[in-house]
């Protein structure tokens, strides 16, 4: 298996009551795939969520977060998306002074 890259791309950390939101552009002849997804919030979220969204409105992965703290889920085998479709990861503003962090575990295209 050759060793994913790190990159930028993979993470989003907001101001406070902001979505972190991490989006793969689509990629003509190629699909995303993700092998995992972590997060945090600062404090208890109000309304805390993860959502993956194989093209906008298509979602393909959502949970409830209700606590503080990190949290991931590992896909295996790992999630593959749509040919030529863009790849959209959000974790919900959590409330009033409460900040999320968003991070893709692995990433890459086929």
């Amino acid at each position: 298996m050759q060793p994913i890259p790190f990159s930028t791309a993979d993470v989003h950390a907001p101001s406070s009551n902001t979505a972190a939101v991490v989006t793969y552009a689509a990629v003509s002849d190629r699909r995303h795939v993700i092998s995992g997804v972590a997060w945090s919030y600062s404090a208890a979220p109000t309304g805390g969520q993860l959502t993956i969204e194989d093209g906008s409105g298509n979602t393909v992965f959502q949970i409830d977060i209700t606590a503080a703290g990190p949290g991931v889920v590992y896909f295996t085998p790992p999630k593959n998306g749509t040919l030529n479709t863009a790849l959209i990861a959000t974790l919900a503003a959590g409330g009033s002074s409460v900040s999320g962090k968003i991070s893709i575990v692995g990433h890459w295209k086929e």
